[in-house]
């Protein structure tokens, strides 16, 4: 899927260039993508992407009450203008990401298996396991794959717990692939699928963990 991603985010970047360039650069979206499986992804202008979850709402407006007098109008039809319904529900969908307010949305719990993998620059990060050990700790295993042409070394990824309220536990950076320095078959190449080491995080309690909510998002890659 993120071949097609990538694809996207390049053809978006081309058609919406000037506009982006426009627009308030604190906002890095460049479009908005619906999935053949119903997902809707967010591509931002650095080639990355992020599942956003829509959220339908309703607002009313008011119309009717200044009504503009014209000449060819007669008293009786403005009469029948200022009687029509004045409040009119109009749908309203609002993207937003699976975080808002340090709680994760009811819409993002609702999909929380979209949120267990995320992908950039060709490698793919996604959830395998979860197993605790004699300490309470919390071991997590991931399997990761790459479709560039980039011979990656370190990973570095931000994985976010969430209790299954939807309360933020903790974060946690590690580095989710680390090659061996000048070990090339340790280096993480195009077509190759591996699998990272378990980490162990503490301060997790188990009982609030049972759903097994999280994020993750790869914040730093180096390659050789």
């Amino acid at each position: 899927m993120y071949k097609a991603l990538q694809s996207c985010a390049i053809m978006a970047l081309f058609l919406l260039m000037a506009p982006a360039f426009a627009a308030d650069k604190a906002d890095d979206a460049v479009a908005l993508i619906t999935l053949e499986n119903g997902a809707t992804v967010r591509l931002n202008a650095d080639f990355t992407w992020e599942y956003v979850f829509l959220t339908p709402q309703t607002s009313a407006t008011t119309e009717g009450q200044a009504i503009e007098s014209q000449g060819t109008e007669t008293a009786q039809t403005q009469a029948e203008q200022a009687s029509q319904p004045i409040a009119k529900v109009q749908p309203v969908v609002i993207a937003s990401g699976p975080v808002v307010g340090g709680a994760m949305t009811a819409s993002a719990m609702d999909h929380a298996n979209l949120l267990r993998s995320t992908a950039k620059g060709g490698a793919k990060v996604s959830y395998l396991k979860s197993q605790w050990d004699s300490k309470g700790r919390l071991g997590l295993n991931f399997e990761l794959s790459s479709n560039s042409e980039e011979n990656y070394v370190i990973i570095e990824m931000e994985i976010g717990l969430y209790a299954d309220s939807g309360e933020l536990i903790k974060t946690e950076t590690v580095n989710v692939w680390q090659a061996i320095f000048r070990v090339p078959e340790t280096y993480l190449r195009m077509g190759q699928t591996r699998d990272s080491e378990t980490f162990w995080i503490e301060g997790v309690d188990k009982a609030r963990w049972s759903k097994e909510l999280m994020t993750l998002k790869i914040i730093d890659m180096s390659s050789r």
